[in-house]
């Protein structure tokens, strides 16, 4: 149930960059546009049932820090992945140069077993890249295609924990960890679909042109935090530039639908000055463990006072009402007559709307809502491109 879950988010946060990087182009930031070099980058993907997320949500994320990206298959014809998504390669895999680019990708999924892992002509591109020491990246059931082309020995890998695949791995001399995303060296591998987004943000971190243009708080519920208000909007910013810190009042935090993440900090730890903006994520556990959280309170209070963004989504608002932020000031939340009492009861104007700004403040209604949320966090610290 929980791999589902991950699946559904990953494909919706999927299919709005899929709009962005492959309808209306590039998703442009800052600091991709100002600062970060034109890199060329050479996708490979299985012709039938690659993983979706994995082609889209790398490539999404690498176009957004300006790199360009072909996409190579097999064939010519349209590629089709395991949940449906239809993609027309750029070039065969027989017609690339590794002269042409600076990093060669392989995203994972069931397709690449039988179409990529023992491929002559990729693996021969494969020894090409890493002789000039750019960069090779895998992920998922794609990373025994590295090893088969002799490339991974004495490196230290990670990829879909299945005992067969790792067994490709470790007979050719590499190192296995179960971890989400690993580096080492030129190699940059990746454990699964989940990992998608982190592993299109390493990826660029080894290309030299992931930027930071924005630094963002993003505080969560230790327990029963909505997993969707977090990945979504989490990933529009990272995507669009801004360094993300995730804080709570545990190291660790789990979602309502069983999702875990690692918090960077403590809340009590936190400073208002070190951050452009402060994300309260919803859901039930907020109730009791972040209304009256003072440490929060006081947090929220600091960032209110330089004229920081400050946004909460579905049952988080209430906090802001609670600190005094937003008297006279307009916003929504989930439709729970409780959660808007708290919000006219400190003087808030409720407004039965996706997304609300009123002044520093940007509040969402409710789960359905973290991808319109996500995206105005973007626009209101500018950094999303047009």
């Amino acid at each position: 149930m929980k791999r589902v879950f991950i699946k559904v988010i990953c494909f919706a946060v999927s299919l709005f960059m899929v709009i962005g990087a492959f309808v209306y182009g590039p998703i442009k930031t800052v600091s991709a546009m100002e600062t970060s070099p034109k890199k060329k980058v050479l996708m490979v993907i299985a012709p039938k049932d690659f993983e979706d997320c994995e082609v889209v949500e790398p490539t999404a994320i690498l176009k957004a820090n300006g790199a360009e990206v072909t996409i190579a298959s097999t064939t010519m014809d349209p590629a089709i992945g395991i949940n449906g998504f239809r993609i027309t390669p750029d070039i065969k895999i027989s017609d690339a140069n590794a002269d042409d680019y600076d990093a060669i990708v392989l995203p994972g999924g069931t397709g690449v077993i039988s179409h990529i892992w023992d491929n002559e002509e990729l693996r021969t591109l494969l020894q090409q890249f890493n002789s000039q020491n750019k960069i090779v990246a895998a992920m998922c059931a794609a990373p025994p295609a590295l090893a088969k082309a002799g490339i991974l020995k004495d490196k230290t890998v990670t990829m879909f924990p299945w005992d067969d695949g790792i067994k490709e791995l470790t007979t050719r001399g590499a190192t296995y960890v179960n971890e989400e995303t690993v580096t080492d060296g030129n190699i940059v591998t990746g454990k699964n679909p989940a990992a998608s987004k982190s592993f299109g943000l390493a990826i660029c971190n080894a290309l030299n042109i992931r930027k930071f243009s924005k630094n963002i708080l993003i505080v969560v519920a230790p327990k029963d935090f909505e997993d969707v208000e977090y990945y979504t909007p989490k990933t529009l910013l990272e995507i669009n530039g801004a360094n993300v810190t995730v804080a709570s009042t545990n190291s660790t935090a789990i979602g309502l639908n069983g999702s875990t993440c690692n918090t960077d900090i403590l809340i009590s730890d936190a400073k208002a000055k070190d951050y452009d903006g402060i994300v309260i994520v919803g859901g039930t556990g907020v109730i009791n463990s972040l209304w009256n959280d003072t440490d929060l309170r006081n947090l929220l209070k600091d960032a209110d006072k330089e004229n920081k963004m400050i946004a909460a989504i579905c049952a988080a608002p209430p906090i802001l009402a609670r600190a005094g932020l937003l008297k006279n000031k307009k916003a929504t939340m989930f439709p729970w007559s409780d959660g808007i009492k708290e919000l006219t009861n400190h003087d808030a104007t409720y407004v039965d709307q996706e997304v609300v700004v009123s002044g520093n403040i940007v509040t969402g209604r409710n789960p359905d809502a973290s991808v319109a949320f996500g995206l105005k966090l973007c626009e209101e610290l500018k950094i999303l491109g047009h």
